[in-house]
């Protein structure tokens, strides 16, 4: 796995402590630093906030729902949540030893 790859699940944790004036901050420090795109709504191109950082891109009518969009897309991208691909945690019950070794 690369540093990329790294990077977004920690920046995903740290908007979580932060209120919305703090993560859009944090939101234009990661565009600059990864070189991404955090564009506001442009008459002659949209009327939408769009968002691409770290691969993935979202967009809205506001700059929160655009931030909302991204980083809902983003928690399926890394799947903090611990859940596996068919949507369940699996528990393993521990490994015990039967028998001489």
């Amino acid at each position: 796995m690369d540093v990329l790859h790294h990077r977004l699940p920690a920046f995903l944790m740290n908007l979580e402590c932060l209120d919305v004036q703090g993560q859009q901050d944090a939101f234009v420090n990661e565009v600059m630093e990864t070189f991404g795109r955090f564009d506001p709504p442009a008459g002659d191109r949209t009327h939408q906030w769009e968002v691409e950082l770290h691969g993935i891109s979202a967009n809205g009518a506001t700059i929160e729902e655009a931030m909302a969009i991204w980083k809902r897309s983003a928690r399926q991208t890394c799947k903090l949540d611990g859940s596996e691909d068919d949507g369940f945690i699996t528990a393993h019950p521990a490994l015990k030893q039967i028998g001489a070794a």
